[in-house]
């Protein structure tokens, strides 16, 4: 049996720039052939001048605002094809500037036992320097201790060798209303586009996506492995 195990994961891309919501309906991915023809009819279609909310097939969600737009699949067939879908839609699109990329990939994950869930959330987060710092932890009962732990961590990376602006940003928040012992753990890559075009967003996608599923899934995998077996 595992140490830990992957109830769910999700993968997104987000773009930041200058967006038009009302675009986005149905429709207009029906008739563009971005997607296939299905009955929305009964979905919770959102299409206003400044949000556009769609359920797509496939576990697609697409969330656009006047500032961003997103696509998002919990569903692990669908993570790769993210891709296609975000350049086929903004080739439509080519004036529409775009400045930031964000390629994310998040696990909820389960540590099932509690004394290896206790001893990775030291290992991450060292409660000493806490229980020094505030005076009062050592005076409590030993239940009352036990509430303190890690909570949420962000650590900041800087990117790798591919002459991209930007940063790998990881980040492990406990996820309480998933059960006990529940985690999430998201990885982040947020790249800069200097020229602010669909044509250089297009073509970092295409070369890094399935780049950053791999190091998210990597670095999910090595920090979950490592300190669980530290911990054992």
């Amino acid at each position: 049996m595992s140490d830990w195990e992957t109830i769910s994961e999700e993968a997104s891309i987000v773009l930041v720039g200058n967006m038009n919501p009302k675009i986005f309906h149905p429709e207009w991915f029906i008739r563009k052939e971005i997607v296939e023809e299905w009955d929305y009819t009964n979905d919770e279609v959102m299409n206003l001048p400044d949000l556009s909310q769609i359920e797509l097939p496939n576990s697609r969600k697409v969330l656009a605002t006047l500032n961003q737009f997103s696509v998002r699949s919990s569903q692990a067939s669908e993570h790769i094809p993210l891709k296609d879908f975000i350049n086929h839609t903004f080739s439509f699109l080519p004036e529409m500037p775009i400045r930031q990329i964000g390629m994310n990939y998040i696990s909820v994950i389960k540590i099932p036992d509690i004394d290896k869930w206790k001893k990775f959330s030291q290992l991450l987060a060292p409660q000493k320097y806490w229980s020094d710092a505030v005076g009062y932890i050592n005076d409590l009962d030993v239940d009352k201790q036990d509430h303190m732990g890690l909570w949420e961590l962000v650590m900041n990376l800087p990117r790798p060798n591919d002459n991209l602006e930007g940063y790998i940003r990881p980040k492990i928040a406990v996820l309480p209303q998933a059960g006990k012992q529940v985690l999430t753990f998201s990885v982040n890559n947020h790249v800069e586009i200097d020229s602010s075009n669909v044509s250089s967003m297009s073509k970092i996608l295409d070369e890094h996506w399935d780049k950053s599923l791999t190091l998210a899934q990597q670095i999910t995998s090595n920090i979950m492995t490592t300190h669980l077996k530290i911990s054992q």
